[in-house]
């Protein structure tokens, strides 16, 4: 890899890890590869739904940070058009979810990702998905 790459690939992880909305959740990048991402995330009570269990919100939005992260992995700045989840099991206080996209198709325009919401140890799915992206081709880091 070449010197002007290797900087260009550590200015789009920095970039990419700098989202704001990872502080809020509480998140911590695990793995980032061109279209997939790894993410991970402690339930805390501020999480938690009137069933004392985590509200699919947070469940989703754990998902979605990996999705954003995946998502532009490849330089293409790009958003979420669309994003469906299943809810297979629930999720409590002090559980650490890990949370997966990955691109199964697209271009540098839009793209089809596959998410996928576990309790870390990969045992139980929590939920999973499908979620959509699209950009005008323009580039994060030149």
């Amino acid at each position: 890899m070449t010197n002007h790459l290797r900087d260009m690939d550590e200015r789009l992880r920095t970039f990419l890890e700098s989202d704001p909305f990872r502080e809020f959740l509480g998140g911590e990048v695990l793995e980032i590869r061109e279209g997939y991402a790894r993410v991970k995330a402690v339930v805390k009570e501020e999480h938690l739904n009137f069933h004392g269990v985590a509200h699919g919100g947070f469940i989703g939005a754990v998902a979605d940070f990996a999705f954003a992260i995946a998502s532009n992995s490849e330089n293409f700045r790009r958003m979420a058009v669309n994003i469906n989840m299943n809810f297979y099991n629930s999720a409590n206080v002090g559980d650490k979810l890990v949370g997966e996209a990955e691109k199964v198709k697209g271009g540098k325009r839009v793209g089809f990702f596959r998410l996928r919401v576990w309790k870390e140890g990969g045992e139980e799915l929590v939920a999973e998905g499908t979620a959509i992206v699209y950009g005008k081709g323009e580039k994060i880091i030149t």
